[in-house]
């Protein structure tokens, strides 16, 4: 809800969805000092601040946080909608997991039993006391006339002998939980709830079904749509040789070979630490050859420190440069039991962030040929956050990036963008072009060799090369920044502006000014008041940056470039913050005009390309030297604009002609700006 018309006050429920963390752990956070409820509320939070920590925690600012910052405890569990469209198998996946909630049953035995039946069905079996059709109810395609489906003797006409194989060994595996509770009748109910098995991974999305959110956080394992999985294929399947996921689950990518029929069941490798998956993934995969016997090739293991980990003794040693395609999703952030973290880093000296899908990677690049290739799901945080700068230098170390897909969000429950990432294991040319895909746009390529560069090897994929050459002329070029040449401050943070701010003016109260009051170069009419206490607010800034002389007021929360001038000593909300610019020989007014410029847009959406406005962005933008003249002209402008002129096409005209930009250079940074701007009013002066 909009507290005073201003600031979004939020529940401990939201809060933990937008930190992807349990509600446990919120209240953890606000008990060590990281986050404070709104006064006189112990579960209420301003939702900016729950952003800003959320940032702190994704740049690893606060490693320790980043570390929890996974659904651990959450007991819900979902149906993954995004990985099925199938309303019949739907309602019967709805109906299994309220006999599996209700009547407290084993998880894996119940999978044992939906593996069973999806057999029976498929003709890979008989099984002697299923009634006849005639006298099945209710539509069931099977009944179980008495309660003994672990005893397998009454089991005949196996087609396949590995397949036969496959439930002897699940259901010996198994024995202990059958013996004890495999008379349950709830197991009948299972058995019968299962008609539909269209898809070819149906008992994989149920068990992921019936898994609470928080164990598949805690693993780190979200499955994969099939689009995403079967393109890959189309890129890189025809190159036959052989197939590894690494982490393959239920076997999403496993089955994603086998469609493409450039794989035989021998050519395909999958480990997983899920003993439950790996059993399924191996019917799959045998299912997905109807009319071969095999052995799968999918293994429980820790693939990271147990397969070709370099041991003496290590029978998978011989991995090591074998496979020609690797693709996977793998978990992101899984927890690392505390004794195996001295294994982890020893194997993994070059990942310093504790991050599970680097490990993966990193592994995969000495599992994979010369010239073969990896493809991995990762999250977009790998691209630019801080913390990920291990495996980005990793990756530019040892391998060529093809191409860098954006794939939005397509996670139920998760709130992360989505990146699939292509790279073959080869020495590149210095020009080597990589292919970025973004989002119902037409793709683009970019060098490589720029991620050299970057601060902390980022790989700025929202920046063509076009783009890139601008910014590279104008950062070599003299100039100045804020970076320790300025004074900031936030806006205030009244804990309950309801109860504080009002949109009437009583005594003893004074304008305070909102996000949406700032516009380029001028606030507009107050419309809402305050009586300055700081005692009573919950964040407040020195009041002297408030009352300075002469200062700048710009949006927060946007990913627009909007600041206005205010000598009125003014107030502002936490929505609008404070920059005094402190820059020699650069009055407010002029440093005011550049941040104002479609130009310093065009830096700010192409650099940091982001949707709040954080001072150490500000911090690195580049003010040119001006001389005595250039500076005499911007301030005559820069005064008619805050007298209500439109000057912004002149200013943008004049802060261009200063870094000399061509005419070709304008017209793309003139297009970046009528993009941003569509369909919004906000920056009008």
């Amino acid at each position: 809800m909009e507290a005073g018309g201003e600031v979004t006050v939020i529940t401990i429920k939201q809060a933990s969805e937008i930190l992807n963390v349990s509600e446990a752990t919120v209240r953890n956070w606000v008990k060590n000092g990281y986050l404070h409820p709104i006064k006189n509320t112990k579960s209420n939070f301003i939702e900016n601040e729950i952003f800003s920590l959320q940032q702190r925690i994704e740049s690893g600012e606060i490693d320790r946080l980043r570390k929890r910052a996974n659904k651990i405890k959450s007991a819900h569990s979902f149906i993954p909608d995004e990985y099925i469209n199938d309303h019949v198998l739907v309602e019967e996946i709805e109906n299994i997991r309220d006999i599996f909630l209700s009547h407290s049953i084993d998880l894996e035995t119940t999978l044992l039993v939906l593996a069973i039946k999806q057999l029976v069905i498929l003709d890979e079996v008989s099984r002697s006391d299923e009634l006849p059709p005639a006298e099945q109810s209710s539509g069931k395609q099977s009944l179980c006339k008495d309660e003994n489906l672990f005893d397998l003797e009454r089991y005949s006409n196996w087609k396949r002998n590995s397949v036969k194989q496959e439930i002897y060994d699940w259901t010996r595996e198994n024995r202990l939980e059958i013996d004890k509770h495999g008379k349950n009748p709830a197991y009948i109910k299972i058995y019968n709830a299962l008609t539909d098995i269209s898809h070819d991974d149906t008992i994989g999305i149920i068990y992921q079904s019936l898994l609470q959110e928080g164990s598949k956080s805690k693993q780190g394992s979200y499955y994969t749509p099939k689009d995403i999985v079967d393109s890959i294929f189309r890129e890189y399947g025809t190159q036959g040789g052989d197939f590894l996921d690494p982490c393959c689950g239920t076997g999403q990518f496993l089955l994603g070979a086998a469609r493409s029929a450039f794989f035989t069941p021998d050519k395909i490798h999958g480990y997983d630490i899920d003993g439950i998956a790996v059993r399924i993934a191996r019917i799959n995969l045998l299912l997905a050859f109807p009319d071969q016997e095999f052995t799968p090739k999918i293994f429980r293991s820790n693939f990271l420190t147990e397969v070709a980990n370099g041991a003496r003794f290590c029978k998978t040693n011989n991995l090591r440069n074998s496979f020609k395609l690797i693709a996977t999703n793998p978990p992101w952030g899984s927890s690392t039991p505390k004794n195996d973290e001295d294994k982890y880093h020893q194997l993994f000296p070059h990942i310093t962030s504790g991050e599970s899908f680097s490990w993966f990677l990193s592994k995969s690049i000495d599992l994979i040929e010369e010239g073969g290739h990896i493809s991995f799901i990762l999250p977009e945080s790998i691209l630019n956050v801080k913390i990920h700068s291990d495996i980005r230098g990793h990756i530019l170390n040892h391998t060529a990036i093809d191409a860098i897909y954006d794939l939005g969000r397509r996670f139920k429950g998760v709130f992360t963008p989505v990146i699939r990432i292509d790279i073959f294991k080869a020495k590149i040319p210095d020009n080597w072009k990589i292919t970025i895909s973004p989002p119902q746009k037409p793709t683009y390529t970019i060098s490589q060799s720029r991620f050299w560069e970057n601060s902390n090897f980022v790989f700025d994929v929202s920046m063509s090369e076009q783009d890139f050459e601008i910014l590279k002329t104008v950062f070599n070029k003299p100039h100045i920044t804020l970076k320790g040449q300025a004074e900031w401050a936030l806006g205030i943070v009244t804990g309950d502006n309801k109860k504080f701010v009002c949109g009437t003016r009583d005594n003893g109260m004074e304008p305070i000014y909102k996000g949406s009051d700032v516009q380029k170069y001028r606030l507009k009419q107050p419309s809402s008041y305050i009586k300055f206490i700081p005692d009573h607010f919950q964040q407040v800034a020195p009041e002297k940056k408030y009352r300075a002389k002469e200062k700048l007021i710009y949006k927060f929360i946007s990913n627009k470039l909007v600041f206005a001038y205010d000598t009125n000593q003014s107030l502002t909300l936490n929505s609008a913050n404070i920059l005094i610019p402190k820059l020699e020989n650069l009055p407010a007014k002029i440093v005011l005009a550049f941040l104002n410029s479609s130009f310093f847009q065009f830096i700010f959406s192409k650099k940091f390309n982001t949707h709040k406005v954080l001072r150490g962005d500000l911090e690195k933008l580049p003010f040119p030297l001006l001389t005595k003249e250039e500076s005499s002209q911007f301030l005559s402008m820069v005064d008619r604009a805050l007298k209500g002129e439109d000057m912004q096409k002149c200013l943008d005209k004049e802060v261009m002609k200063i870094f000399n930009l061509s005419s070709k250079q304008i017209e793309i940074i003139n297009q970046i700006q009528y993009i941003t701007s569509a369909g919004s009013s906000s920056n009008s002066s």
